[in-house]
């Protein structure tokens, strides 16, 4: 359910991501060693521009953090973004 995937998508607090490995560049978060819901804050909260990756793949950027359009797609789809808004 979409509950679900948002849910997983949490996930995403914690790491970054390596262009050598799926074409997209940078942290999810100003913390990404810390697991908590700074991930839905971000999505909600800071300004996304669009940014391409090393690897040429677009992703959404806000100074170091970057989401992939799969998170940015989470908060600009009403199904989803009313739990981006309850995890936040």
């Amino acid at each position: 359910s979409d509950k679900y995937v948002v849910a997983l998508s949490g996930a995403h607090t914690l790491g970054s991501c390596h262009s050598d490995r799926s074409g997209f560049e940078g942290p999810w978060t100003d913390n990404p060693y810390k697991f908590d819901n700074a991930y839905f804050k971000d999505l909600i909260n800071k300004k996304w521009k669009i940014g391409v990756s090393s690897a040429g793949n677009t992703q959404f950027v806000n100074g170091k953090t970057m989401m992939l359009p799969s998170d940015w797609t989470l908060q600009n789809t009403k199904e989803t973004r009313v739990y981006v808004e309850k995890y936040a």
